[in-house]
């Protein structure tokens, strides 16, 4: 099963997927009894994180929607199907929510990401007792979701990305900030400065652990990382030298203003790392180029288990 998930989109990767999941149920495309994709396969197969797909599978449980089942995983439980005539209701919806773009654009002048923001914290059901509120800044905003599903997935708080070129963040709860962006943050964000928590991050260690296994047996292989600034090119050099031995891998920095044609042209085997935002920016397809690997980047364990124990959050 396939999902297309917008990973530049404010609302939760962990959302997106249920409600694509609710989608095919509505329309038949699941029928009663069948099974979702294990985990780890759901993870690899639609671009996120297992515990993004853990979450989506515990929200459509919570609505009886799927139920796991020992032998047959997680499946599609009676009755959660469509009723007559639904084809025809999404039709009407589909009109309503074109409707309600177009007017957001024009009267208010909101594209399709600020409108999703503005309905995400209006019209999401409220944090369940215990839970706490917090914003996340990155300049990408495949990473600032990336790094709020590992907040959620450690405490228990309901984490807005909140990419650094958007306009300030709501007052009254933490942000959430890389010491990538310490500066920048603050001079953007100075009247916010007391709401403000930097955090370190650490290239994904299970990154280091796939490209030894895919490269087994191979002498020192060439591995070209792909960004369009250059000094957040270097920068992620500097750290990926530290996961990858340098008497295995030959990182290569690339200054790449096209990725994906770019990647279309290359015609040699070895991998490929984007970073997290041109990584957010490929299309399904490119993703799924054998070559191509994100180069994530994951809180550091001691970061992360401070800033809740701080901020007095409640553990997971």
């Amino acid at each position: 099963m396939k999902l297309r998930l917008d990973h530049d989109s404010p609302v939760p990767l962990y959302h997106q997927i249920a409600e694509a999941i609710r989608y095919r149920i509505a329309t038949g495309a699941l029928a009663p009894g069948r099974a979702l994709p294990p985990l780890r396969q759901a993870a690899a197969l639609w671009g996120a994180n297992l515990h993004t797909v853990r979450r989506a599978y515990t929200e459509l449980a919570r609505a009886g929607v799927v139920e796991t089942r020992v032998a047959l995983g997680t499946v599609v439980l009676p009755g959660a199907g469509a009723r007559p005539g639904a084809r025809r209701g999404r039709s009407r919806l589909d009109s309503f929510v074109e409707r309600l773009v177009v007017e957001a654009r024009e009267r208010h002048g909101l594209g399709v990401a600020e409108l999703m923001a503005l309905l995400e914290g209006r019209l999401s059901p409220a944090p369940t007792r215990g839970d706490a509120t917090a914003f996340v800044a990155e300049c990408s905003a495949t990473q600032s979701a990336d790094l709020a599903e590992q907040l959620m997935a450690r405490w228990r708080v309901a984490a807005t990305p909140w990419p650094t070129d958007r306009a300030q963040p709501p007052g009254g709860h933490p942000i959430i900030a890389t010491y990538f962006h310490f500066n920048e943050v603050r001079t953007r964000w100075s009247e916010r400065v007391a709401d403000l928590h930097f955090m370190a991050i650490r290239p994904d260690p299970a990154l280091g652990e796939r490209l030894l296994r895919l490269t087994r047996g191979r002498r020192r292989v060439a591995v070209e990382l792909c960004e369009r600034d250059e000094a957040m090119l270097h920068n992620i050099q500097a750290d990926l030298s530290r996961l990858l031995p340098p008497e295995r891998f030959d990182l290569r920095p690339r200054l790449v203003r096209k990725p994906e044609r770019w990647l279309a042209a290359r015609r040699t085997p070895g991998p490929v790392l984007f970073s997290p935002r041109v990584w957010g920016e490929l299309s399904e397809r490119a993703r799924r180029d054998p070559r191509a690997h994100e180069a994530r980047f994951v809180f550091e364990p001691r970061d992360l288990d401070a800033v809740g124990s701080t901020l007095g959050w409640q553990p997971r």
